[in-house]
């Protein structure tokens, strides 16, 4: 059909080339996809359901006048009906008077708050066009897709429930953009796995159905592809390793079965040794040294010189090899690591006037209110304004049981509620979350190298010299089979694959059992630490202290005494309150209700219970409001100062009524901690402390330490690092980051408590996430585990290819046999390299069950 109408007046001309086309020329429009005239026809036309795709075509050459063909299904609609829905869609007159119906810009209807059903029957056909990048083909054209409110330029391929696979020419050979997509893809809650291929410009996506639906894994994608830069040209296509395993049989049967192939073999395995020349070119030129990549390139020229084309071909196919194997479970060992303190879902449920309405995550404001049920995963950090919910922080934090949360309680992104339902303000949302700063961290942290495996390059660089040495001795000896067999009995390819894999590895295994580590080389020197210098408030002990001796005067008792001080303190959130309302919990006193209360800084509080006045405070104001103290209470006073203990003075109308001691309370695990340091080779434990000598000595000594420094300014504590630094010690500094700042940079490894909360502006080397001192003997373990698995990778390295270099000079060892035992030697190292990651999966496996357990608790409660 060919059917045409004249242009109208805003450029455009109709017909209808085929059935169930319907195509519409203009300049205007069409000839920039990509502008935001183009970009409103688009979305008024796609108002009509009818319509699937939209493909325009735009020439570069000028010659063909741009057009755009719209397609729907001509057996299930009539031409005049779609073109008459079109017409409506594009008149700007019935748009402006509301004829055209269209619906809210994120093409979802508002929910009710009672189950999130639609709030009206009307089916909506809105779509909204943000974050399409257009990119035209080899033809000039650019083709759009509908899936429901979603219009983009990538094409289902293929569906299942659960599984979509995707294409889009826009990253055909642009590996940058495939990898800005899985970067976006690892973070997102609800997505299991994921694959993307440059060649054939596919995305494959495994995800749950529960948690997302295919029209979101569709906007996922699509803001990930707007967001990232496009490179400008093509990536050139990899085909080394193609190569590499094509030339093997043609080098095998040349060398074995046909010579007159030889030259022809020769050929393609020269070919595929050209990235092991520019290498040694680098090294040389570049960096003016010699390097283990030297020694390869001259025993690839040796396999040449001898006509060795097989052995030669291994070689470099295993070189390869290697090199893709490496990148592999780099990339694995990546997003295990960014995946361990979990993942934060792209939608949530936004509250407003008493309707939920689904969001892109990214939409989120400071102030919105969200709501999060039973299952869901936090999506921000906030504070609870409404309801009361158990939240199991483990993924975040490493706390093993749920945490109760409720109304003025912060909770943090990627936390999972495990009961309840709560309504969140929104402090900070996507990058802002302690959660994504938490991951860039693990970004840059997985970007260090091992200083061991520095050491083990520059070990095998020193040894280049004397191999050459030897190979000369091979060539004067054996000959020159001889002297291509000792050079390529090298030392340094192995290591350089196998130490960046341990870290990797490694540093994953600490994210999994909730260990954050922002310096990739202080888990090396951990396994060197010899003193470990503890900070006491906030470290040792916990922030909140404990109730100790209650002292009462005539009149009154112990319980009396706590009653009434608990009553002034309950509205209160400090430290000292907290220990008094928990003791007066534990004792089961009901608290009476009390007046306003005033409260003079610095001093106390003053309050009515019961009809009597109540002074709550110190000494001073006890002084200041002139009331009496017997000689017991000032006695206790006294007792309690010698021993560095605070006193919490409470008065009773006109009299000091009693006293309440406060000391601080150690972590239950100080004393396991201790030994567990002490048998791992920790040879000084020592205490520092800006407390009176007095309770810092009687501390360290009840806890069995070495040393203690009392009464040291924040200021100062970064000198007594440094004192023991110059006493020959290696010094771990463990502290809670909040006034450690300087002692925490100075020492060789520093360790902060804070966790979560205080992520982006904490100083320390390494973070434990939970609140606690249980991970730090596990530290060193993983420290030591990591030493010897880089230490039983240079032996796996360095005994076959000895023993191979001593078979050349008594057993007449080729070059065949050199190549099979060093490169052998070399993918052990890896295998070796990669252990840890068999941990990392036992630990998933036992995470995914403990939050399975978890749920169905929270669940039965919330049946109950």
């Amino acid at each position: 059909m060919t059917e045409t109408t004249a242009p109208t007046p805003m450029d455009l001309a109709v017909s209808f080339p085929a059935r169930g086309a319907i195509r519409l020329q203009s300049r205007s429009l069409f000839a920039e996809p990509g502008n935001d005239a183009c970009r409103r026809f688009l979305e008024r036309v796609f108002q009509a359901a009818e319509i699937e795709d939209v493909t325009i075509n735009s020439p570069r050459d000028g010659v063909e006048v741009p057009h755009a063909d719209l397609r729907f299904r001509a057996e299930a609609h009539k031409l005049n009906d779609v073109v008459n829905r079109i017409s409506g869609f594009l008149d700007p007159d019935r748009v402006k008077n509301g004829q055209a119906t269209t619906a809210p810009a994120n093409g979802r209807a508002p929910h009710s708050a009672n189950g999130r059903a639609a709030a009206d029957g009307r089916e909506h056909h809105g779509v909204a066009i943000t974050k399409v990048t257009p990119v035209r083909n080899a033809q000039g054209r650019v083709r759009f897709f509908r899936y429901g409110s979603v219009v983009t330029d990538w094409e289902i391929k293929h569906e299942l429930p659960g599984r979509l696979r995707l294409m889009n020419p826009a990253i055909h050979r642009k590996a940058e953009l495939c990898q800005a997509i899985e970067r976006e893809l690892m973070s997102v809650l609800g997505v299991d796995s994921y694959k993307t291929n440059p060649l054939t410009s596919t995305v494959l996506v495994k995800y749950d159905i529960h948690a997302l639906t295919r029209d979101q894994v569709i906007e996922i994608i699509d803001g990930a592809l707007a967001a990232a830069d496009h490179p400008e040209t093509k990536d050139k296509p990899d085909l080394h390793l193609p190569i590499c395993t094509i030339s093997m049989p043609v080098a095998a049967v040349a060398q074995f079965a046909a010579p007159v192939l030889l030259p022809a073999a020769a050929v393609l395995f020269a070919y595929t040794s050209i990235p092991t020349f520019k290498s040694a070119r680098a090294v040389i030129v570049e960096e003016r040294r010699l390097g283990v990549d030297v020694l390869d390139a001259i025993v690839v020229l040796g396999c040449l010189g001898t006509m060795s084309i097989f052995p030669g071909a291994v070689l470099c196919w295993c070189l390869g090899f290697g090199q893709v194997l490496v990148k592999k479970t780099q990339d694995d060992s990546k997003k295990l690591l960014l995946n361990a303190f979990g993942k934060q879902p792209r939608f949530v449920w936004l509250y407003r006037d008493g309707v939920e309405v689904q969001v892109s995550l990214d939409r989120l404001q400071a102030g919105d209110v969200i709501v999060v049920n039973t299952g869901e995963v936090v999506p921000v950090d906030g504070i609870i304004t409404e309801g009361l919910a158990m939240v199991d922080q483990h993924a975040l934090t490493g706390e093993s049981t749920p945490a109760e949360k409720g109304v003025g309680d912060r909770v943090f992104a990627s936390t999972l509620m495990v009961a309840g339902k709560m309504l969140v303000s929104v402090e900070k949302s996507g990058s802002e979350t302690a959660s994504a700063k938490i991951s860039r961290i693990l970004t840059d942290t997985a970007g260090y190298k091992l200083n061991s495996q520095h050491k083990g390059e520059r070990l095998a660089d020193r040894a280049v010299i004397p191999t050459l040495t030897i190979g000369a001795i091979g060539m004067a000896t054996m000959g020159p089979a001889g002297a291509v067999a000792v050079l390529n009995s090298d030392f340094g390819t192995g290591i350089r694959m196998a130490a960046p894999l341990a870290m990797l590895s490694t540093l994953a295994l600490c994210a999994s059992k909730g260990i954050l580590v922002k310096d990739g080389r202080a888990l090396e020197l951990m396994n060197e630490i010899d003193t470990v210098l503890f900070d006491k408030t906030g470290t040792l002990t916990r922030e909140r202290p404990e109730v100790g001796l209650i002292v009462s005067g005539p009149g009154c008792t112990d319980d009396q005494i706590l009653l009434y001080a608990a009553a002034a303190e309950k509205k209160f959130h400090h430290p000292i309150a907290l220990a008094i309302l928990h003791k007066a919990q534990e004792r089961n006193l009901e608290l009476p209700e009390t007046d306003d209360s005033q409260y003079k800084v610095g001093y106390g509080i003053t309050v009515n219970v019961d009809g009597r006045t109540i002074r709550v405070g110190s000494k001073r104001f006890m002084e200041l409001e002139g009331l009496p103290m017997c000689n017991a209470i000032r006695e206790a006073l006294e007792e309690a100062h010698r021993e560095g203990h605070t006193m919490v003075m409470v008065g009773v109308d006109d009299q000091v009524g009693g006293a309440i001691a406060l000391h601080a309370a150690v972590r239950p695990e100080v004393r396991d901690i201790i030994k567990g340091l002490r048998d791992r080779g920790i040879k000084h434990i020592a205490i520092i402390s800006g407390d009176h000598e007095a309770p810092t000595k009687k501390l360290a000594e009840s806890l069995g330490m070495d040393r203690y420094f009392a009464q040291v300014l924040p200021a100062d504590k970064a000198d007594y690092v440094e004192k023991l630094q110059k006493e020959g010690r290696k010094v771990c500094f463990v502290g809670d980051g909040i006034n450690d700042s300087i002692a925490l940079k100075k020492a060789n490894v520093s360790i902060s408590l804070r966790g979560a909360s205080s992520i982006a502006t904490d100083t320390a080397h390494i973070v434990f996430m939970e609140q606690g001192l249980s991970k730090l003997c596990d530290l060193r373990d993983i420290s030591r585990d990591l030493d010897r698995n880089v230490k039983r990778s240079w032996k796996m390295i360095l005994v076959p290819n000895i023993a191979c270099i001593a078979g050349v000079f008594t057993m007449g060892f080729g070059i065949m046999a050199s190549v099979l035992t060093n490169n052998v030697a070399a993918i052990g190292a890896l295998a070796n390299g990669m252990a840890p990651l068999r941990k990392i999966a036992q630990i998933e496996a036992e995470k995914k069950h403990e939050q399975e357990l978890r749920q169905a608790y929270g669940l039965e409660r919330e049946a109950l």
